[in-house]
């Protein structure tokens, strides 16, 4: 008999495509398993019960008005009876996957932990069920009550793992437990779909933008002048650039905001499908990037990458794949930007790149299997 399994999948969701491609790479691992496995999310704005059933994933069975929880209710009906109305209670849960990508640091603060996972790790830990976070990044942890409850969130799950390096070291500050682990991001095991109406030979060159760099690092001015000297310098060196939406609206409006600004604004391209956006992503020359899974996306499948960042998950990124020289800190500096672009849009340069690109690949790809081996061993006892 196949083991059973209900695994709430928290942090992931379907407006963040980095969270949708997370919620994808777990579920078609866990399904090559031979347990009896059901998934189940929370029902909110960015995660809709009707996608949910798209998916054939379990919606979990909550309720709250005027800030009152009516959710022990449902302890009063049968699971099989719920199960009718593609919902599954909280008790019927036996595990708890967090890909939460980057919610757990001094950006987002101890109340913000505490609310997203710290106030019921330790209930569910003693309820018997299996906490794991999945690959993401962490810290730093400066304020005490962040430390606080990262520890209790440490203490009460099974396995917890780090993306990077700098993610590990946060970790290992507050606690020296040996279920903290590194392991890259996942999805790069993911397998993108090229569109069949994308056409490749006429946009060459994806630039990915991102309305967090305007909010955590620059300035909407430096941000949308640094894309039209990019925009420049691409055509510049023979290429054909266009944008690539791989978010929703606001990255949008930034595009269009930009393309304001051009006598001949870019192509603006946008797939509901993440998979078809990744696919997308396979066939550039290069893409200048600024949103995190866009780079796993690119640097996975031996695509050359020009990234800026706004956290220290890039930097750890680029580092992970021996290409932290195309990591650009400073928007204004020009000179660095047009070098870079000069490199990646030589050939010769750019194939001996992806090579690069691509052995560095296959070693991070097998960081990911080692880690689904992990939760295997986890869930199978």
């Amino acid at each position: 008999m196949k083991k059973k399994l209900v695994v709430e999948l928290r942090g992931v969701e379907f407006v963040n495509k980095g969270a949708e491609l997370m919620l994808y790479a777990i579920i078609s691992k866990i399904k090559e398993w031979d347990f009896d496995v059901k998934f189940v999310m929370e029902k909110n704005k960015r995660s809709p019960m009707a996608k949910h059933k798209e998916l054939g994933i379990y919606t979990k069975a909550k309720f709250k008005k005027y800030k009152i929880d009516y959710s022990p209710l449902f302890t009063f009906f049968s699971s099989n009876f719920l199960k009718k109305y593609n919902l599954i209670k909280q008790a019927d849960i036996n595990v708890v996957l967090d890909g939460s990508g980057f919610a757990f640091g001094d950006q987002w603060g101890a109340k913000y932990a505490y609310y997203r996972l710290g106030e019921k790790a330790g209930k569910w830990h003693r309820q018997g069920k299996k906490i794991i976070l999945m690959p993401q990044a962490f810290g730093p942890f400066s304020d005490e009550a962040l430390q606080t409850v990262m520890r209790t969130i440490v203490e009460n799950s099974d396995l917890v793992f780090a993306r990077e390096s700098q993610s590990l070291a946060y970790l290992q500050q507050i606690s020296n437990a040996k279920k903290i682990f590194k392991a890259p991001d996942f999805t790069n095991l993911l397998n993108g779909i090229i569109p069949s109406d994308f056409n490749s030979s006429v946009n060459e060159v994806a630039i990915v933008p991102n309305y967090k760099m305007v909010e955590q690092s620059t300035d909407l001015s430096t941000y949308t002048d640094f894309l039209l000297k990019a925009i420049e310098l691409v055509k510049s060196n023979g290429k054909n650039p266009y944008f690539l939406i791989h978010e929703g609206k606001r990255d949008r409006d930034i595009a269009e905001q930009v393309n304001s600004k051009l006598s001949v604004p870019l192509n603006i391209i946008f797939y509901p499908n993440v998979l078809e956006i990744k696919g997308v992503i396979s066939t550039a020359h290069y893409i200048i990037c600024s949103r995190f899974h866009g780079v796993v996306s690119a640097l996975s499948q031996g695509i050359p990458c020009i990234a800026t960042s706004w956290s220290h998950k890039y930097e750890m990124l680029l580092s992970e794949y021996d290409f932290k020289e195309f990591l650009l800190k400073d928007l204004e500096d020009y000179s660095l930007l047009e070098k870079m672009i000069s490199d990646l849009s030589k050939d010769i340069v750019n194939l001996q790149l992806s090579d690069k690109l691509k052995n560095n690949a296959a070693i991070q790809k097998e960081g990911s299997n080692e880690m689904w081996s992990k939760v295997y061993e986890l869930l199978n006892n």
